[in-house]
């Protein structure tokens, strides 16, 4: 299967060459070339241990196109808009491929199609350099081309006006300006079925050849905010149960406060588990990293301001168990941000990006 649909790329690809070189003026022939196409496998767990495993999206990387091209009438402008045609056509056909292939329409309404069935969803999206380009557009986002003579009257210009994206994909687009490059890119990331991100063309301007390039992937954002609220549960439902437990123990006797709090700290367990398998479920490794950091800043944070109102109320400070549950929670916290915010370095960007 993964075979078939890089040998119906390059299929497509052909017979658009063939179609439209003799329309363009061109001639034509392809060289050696080559892509790879990938299926993600995301392993579902439960308590450490593996019991699902689903393919959540497929990727498509054609790292390598050579073709012989040249205008028949020897003129550069016509082979540059030429070269420039097919690499969009070549871009689009990342995301169509996957779609034609992957997309059912028995269980969901594809993309586009004429024939909709509205109790199905949408069929998930491919996302290509010139998909994510008109996703922005639909979206009314500016679109900017920086050619050379751009860059050099404004050379803080990825700054100035691409904030919003990525850490990773400004550089990238940095970097194809210093090398000459002409590159076109949207104002802000675009959601494509749950894929957060950009699609940017670096084009030489001399040739009319270049990389189409797609750059994002999972939102880790949202995921450590997921963790954060779901740490700060478990650390208040903690501490809740150490004031509870004191106070039962005071008024039911040691064996009837200890056994209430059992009982209720086992409700309030299935509870939070139940809760953290939904919560995580299809979750990237990457989501996880970030939704394990918000987990613990939640915990840390919600345990110091538990032990505070054990220190402060009367009633909590008699219990002392309070006061040991959040310095404990407190511990786990703690290496739990630091793990989980995921700080910017050189091969990780941060959950926040």
């Amino acid at each position: 299967m993964l075979t078939a649909v890089i040998w119906s790329w390059f299929a497509a690809a052909e017979s658009h060459n063939r179609l439209s070189q003799n329309q363009a003026g061109v001639v034509e022939t392809p060289g050696l070339s080559y892509g790879l196409f990938h299926a993600i496998a995301d392993p579902i767990y439960s308590w450490g241990v593996v019991r699902q495993v689903k393919f959540p999206g497929v990727n498509i990387d054609i790292g390598h196109i050579r073709n012989l091209t040249w205008a028949k009438d020897n003129d550069q402008k016509r082979w540059i808009s030429y070269n420039r045609m097919r690499g969009q056509y070549m871009s689009a056909l990342e995301h169509t491929s996957t779609e034609r292939l992957f997309a059912d329409s028995t269980k969901c309404n594809i993309f586009n199609s004429n024939k909709i069935i509205p109790e199905l969803p949408a069929c998930p999206q491919g996302v290509s350099a010139v998909k994510a380009l008109g996703v922005a557009a639909e979206e009314g986002q500016k679109i900017y081309s920086i050619n050379s003579d751009m860059y050099s009257k404004y050379p803080n210009i990825v700054n100035a006006v691409l904030s919003a994206h990525s850490v990773d994909t400004k550089n990238r687009v940095q970097s194809a300006l210093d090398a000459g490059m002409e590159v076109t890119i949207h104002q802000a990331p675009v959601n494509i079925s749950g894929w957060n991100g950009a699609g940017f063309i670096s084009i030489d301007p001399q040739t009319g050849s270049g990389a189409y390039t797609i750059d994002g992937g999972s939102q880790g954002g949202v995921a450590w905010l997921a963790g954060f609220a779901q740490g700060a549960s478990v650390a208040a439902t903690v501490g809740i149960l150490a004031i509870v437990g004191g106070t039962a123990i005071g008024t039911l006797g040691i064996i009837g406060g200890v056994l209430a709090s059992i009982i209720l700290a086992a409700i309030f367990f299935a509870i939070h588990m139940i809760a953290l398998e939904l919560a995580t479920r299809g979750m990237s490794d990457e989501e996880l990293a970030c939704y394990n950091g918000g987990f613990g800043a939640g915990g840390a944070i919600t345990a110091a301001a538990i032990g505070v109102f054990a220190a402060i109320l009367p009633l909590a400070a008699k219990a002392v168990s309070g006061g040991v549950s959040s310095i404990l929670t407190a511990i786990y916290g703690i290496p739990g941000i630091f793990a989980g915010m995921e700080l910017p370095s050189t091969d990780r960007p941060g959950c926040f990006k």
